[in-house]
């Protein structure tokens, strides 16, 4: 439903669920009181591709997704560990985390996190994703299909094969360059070395909880963290009464742009971060997320973009 009071101002949406879009200012995603209240905390005003947005920090999250030591760690899975997963995390280190410090946004860590009975209830889909690897050496399908001339009908059926290790197997111990050592444990289980936030990100997050917002981790069993009414993260939400979600994390294809569609089509707004959230996938899954992202799923916005409306420098 779109209601318009003025020429230049249209109430979007029903009951207590309103955006405000202006041609001058963008959307209000604030949801005040009253169309003409203010939100309770600063609101802030978000550069975004399109059009810009103004959110209510008290109602918005900022979500990282997946920076665990199994995505990240080079020592354990050198054939992930690319450049932008590094890149994204210096940018939260650097931006986005200090600005929802600074801004009082809560900041949410959304972890895979398995539990001995989620093995006992994973779906043969989520297994295979962890479990089993394509049987050859193209890392791109596609674009190797594509670029041979007359096979753009024909597949690449090279087959698949199990992996060492897959989900809830034992890592066993990794040494490190400097000659220290480590108990991975299995694969994604909840209080693993393997499943914890990695490395700088991890001491951000241990630094929170002496603060006045102290950071929160919410464990999930599958790609996104909102594929039930009854996960975690939809549980902590409601209590909260969070209603805008910054995405960050890894990957932006996969599990960050899962639990961004859910969460959009469970009516939440859906900003993706986009310098801080990166893929091991080639480089137009990112471009796919970011094109969706602007258009079809929320808005596509940045850490940079947040810092500036928090600091306003």
């Amino acid at each position: 439903m779109a209601n318009s009071s003025t020429s230049e101002r249209q109430l979007v949406g029903s009951a207590d669920d309103i955006w405000i879009w202006s041609q001058d200012n963008g959307w209000d995603l604030t949801r005040a009181p009253t169309h003409d209240a203010k939100p309770e905390m600063r609101p802030l005003h978000l550069s975004c591709e399109i059009s810009n947005v103004t959110i209510d920090p008290a109602k918005t999250a900022l979500i990282i997704i997946d920076m665990q030591n199994y995505t990240m760690c080079k020592e354990l899975r050198p054939d992930t560990a690319v450049p932008a997963l590094f890149a994204a995390q210096d940018t939260l280190l650097k931006y986005g985390i200090p600005a929802a410090r600074k801004a009082e946004i809560q900041i949410i860590w959304l972890n895979w996190g398995l539990t001995q009975k989620d093995l006992g209830t994973m779906p043969p889909s989520a297994l295979r994703v962890f479990g089993w690897k394509a049987n050859n050496d193209v890392a791109d399908c596609i674009s190797a299909r594509v670029a041979a001339p007359g096979r753009e009908e024909t597949f690449i059926n090279c087959g698949e094969r199990p992996r060492t290790v897959g989900i809830g197997a034992e890592l066993g111990q990794l040494e490190f360059q400097d000659g220290t050592k480590v108990d991975a444990g299995r694969v994604l289980m909840r209080e693993s070395w393997n499943a914890a936030i990695h490395g700088p990100l991890l001491s951000s997050f241990q630094e929170s909880q002496s603060g006045p917002k102290p950071d929160i981790l919410i464990h999930k069993n599958r790609n996104s963290g909102l594929w039930s009414e009854t996960s975690d993260l939809a549980e902590y939400l409601a209590i909260d009464g969070i209603r805008t979600l910054l995405f960050t994390g890894a990957n932006t294809d996969q599990c960050v742009m899962a639990t961004l569609q859910d969460a959009h089509a469970r009516g939440f707004d859906t900003i993706l971060l986009k310098d801080g959230c990166a893929t091991d996938s080639p480089g137009y899954a990112q471009q796919s997320a970011e094109f969706n992202c602007c258009r079809n799923w929320g808005f596509l916005s940045s850490c940079r973009a947040l810092s500036q409306a928090a600091f306003g420098d």
